[in-house]
């Protein structure tokens, strides 16, 4: 017994810890050797209505629960400098909510949201791939649909990241430099 609890209290110590969890989700895990099922889409149509009020009032705030968790970033992410990354794509994701807010114009106001669409371009990203070093399950080129009147119309998400079954954003355009 004292054996095994000694052994458990090192796994313990040993498990990265990300936003309070004592280990990698399942689905992330390093050892994987084949890709896990692709999450559905479980809560992403309410956390798009979200993103979609945030674009509609210019307050890129409002959005932060679809983007990436820093500590997620941080665990996938196997590169020198990852929070200065994280506050980087940050400062793009703002920068894209107010750009799609002026989009927008003067359809905001009557502008309602649909739905998200998740593209057909996904793949499991292994290990190593990416500069990561813990695998996911990324989206591409993805669409947030609103409706203004009888149109539909949509902006591009261009990058989620599964992590944990719940899929987060990490880019809403083409990552620039």
């Amino acid at each position: 017994m004292r054996q095994f609890l000694l052994s458990a209290f090192v796994l313990v110590l040993a498990a990265p810890s990300v936003r309070g969890q004592t280990e990698i989700p399942a689905g992330n895990r390093a050892e994987l050797q084949e890709a896990p099922p692709r999450p559905g889409h479980g809560d992403l149509d309410e956390r798009g209505r979200v993103l979609f009020e945030a674009i509609k009032a210019d307050d890129p705030a409002r959005a932060m629960s679809l983007f990436l968790p820093r500590e997620a970033f941080r665990a996938i992410k196997g590169i020198a400098d990852p929070d200065g990354l994280y506050d980087r794509i940050i400062r793009l994701y703002e920068r894209d909510i107010h750009e799609l807010h002026v989009a927008l114009g003067e359809d905001a106001a009557r502008a309602e949201f649909v739905r998200i669409e998740l593209s057909r371009r996904r793949a499991w990203v292994r290990l190593r791939e990416e500069s990561n070093r813990l695998p996911y399950w990324a989206q591409r080129r993805n669409s947030l649909v609103y409706r203004v009147g009888d149109e539909e119309r949509r902006f591009e998400v261009r990058t989620m990241i599964a992590w944990d079954e719940r899929w987060y954003i990490t880019h809403l355009s083409e990552f620039r430099r």
